[in-house]
């Protein structure tokens, strides 16, 4: 259910010309959170409000480049 909330906002930013048709919603949230997983599951690294925005500007960036287009 939150990864269809999460997508919701990347449909809503297509609809806008914020990125291309065709983006793949589900797959922008899943490359967003990644990062984050990996710091808490695999490195034990704190997730801090720098490491988030790092990895949503990097989701956003490859969803206007097209690279998550289905």
């Amino acid at each position: 259910r939150r990864l269809e909330q999460a997508a919701a906002v990347v449909e809503r930013a297509v609809a806008r010309g914020e990125a291309p048709a065709g983006t793949d919603a589900a797959e922008v949230v899943r490359v967003a959170v990644a990062p984050l997983y990996y710091r808490v599951f695999v490195t034990g690294e704190p997730v801090d409000r720098a490491a988030a925005d790092r990895a949503a500007a990097s989701a956003a960036v490859a969803a206007r480049a097209g690279v998550l287009v289905r």
